[in-house]
């Protein structure tokens, strides 16, 4: 078996020569080799877990008008997109649905936490894909068979960071969402809704800050030619959306601004609508991966 050396978490071939790697603080984010042929190989975190391979040459191909309809139900990252646009549409709609009146109350936590599930089915999807990022690279770049995970703890990689503290914040919205149903007063709405929805939001703001640093390698970048950064950027906006939305939710006996409500249901409304086009903007990015391998 030809020998390996070990970057980041990946074995490469050692007839592959090292030219960079970069880091945000510990965790490696992009490698760049030249293999024996003379091509260089370079490796981002986003994309490999993502499974697109190296990051395309500038005469890969040409430029094609981009697809914004596609039907690949056996790709993971499709069905990431498709998860995630089900869960945020849910959210939109019961949150346009609050400003229909209190007579909708059960229909709208209903539809909030069936929301909720789909978002958890995205949510550990991407993190499953994150853990089952292959390890080894053989010399011609293709990954090797490795045995399949269904959890994993690697604190070490940045893709973890941008995956697991997501998966964890949709659990805590089936929480929040499932104990809507119930009627208690203030101080039990605030310890039994209130507080996972919080949590849930920083672990979401956790997730997409870590996001930004996998893709631009440092703490904030701007690539709006890029269909990858625009992804990033409003999924990155529907987190601080659910931020500003969990601060204003919280519930006292006496409000200090009596339209706070509205305010958490319009920023919630926002970072819905956030999520389903940063969702739906997955496929034509899949398009682009295809037409250029």
């Amino acid at each position: 078996m030809p020998s390996s050396i070990k970057r980041g978490y990946i074995q490469f071939s050692e007839r592959w020569e090292h030219i960079e790697s970069r880091y945000v603080g510990p965790f490696v984010t992009r490698i760049v080799h030249r293999r024996p042929d003379g091509a260089l190989d370079v490796r981002t975190s986003r994309r490999h877990r993502k499974r697109f391979g190296p990051e395309p040459g500038p005469d890969a191909t040409e430029k094609k008008r981009h697809k914004y309809w596609l039907w690949r139900p056996r790709s993971l990252n499709w069905w990431i997109a498709v998860l995630f646009m089900i869960g945020s549409w849910h959210f939109i709609s019961g949150s346009l649905l609050v400003w229909a009146g209190p007579s909708y109350v059960y229909i709208i936590d209903l539809i909030f936490f069936i929301g909720s599930i789909f978002f958890t089915s995205a949510g550990y999807s991407q993190y499953y894909q994150a853990i089952n990022a292959p390890e080894t690279l053989d010399e011609n770049g293709h990954p090797a068979a490795q045995k399949r995970r269904y959890f994993g703890w690697q604190p070490h990689r940045l893709d973890f960071w941008a995956t697991f503290p997501q998966f964890l914040g949709t659990l805590e919205f089936n929480v929040s969402t499932f104990m809507a149903f119930i009627n208690v007063r203030w101080l039990g709405y605030d310890i039994l809704v209130w507080v996972p929805d919080y949590v849930g939001s920083v672990l979401f703001l956790v997730s997409g800050t870590a996001a930004v640093l996998e893709f631009c390698h440092r703490f904030w970048c701007w690539q709006v030619k890029s269909l990858t950064w625009w992804i990033i950027f409003i999924n990155f906006i529907g987190c601080v959306a659910f931020m500003i939305s969990a601060f204003a939710a919280f519930v006292r006996p006496n409000p200090i601004f009596s339209n706070l409500v509205t305010w958490a249901n319009l920023f919630t409304l926002i970072g819905a609508v956030c999520f389903f086009v940063g969702a739906y903007l997955m496929w034509p990015e899949m398009a682009q991966e295809e037409e250029a391998a």
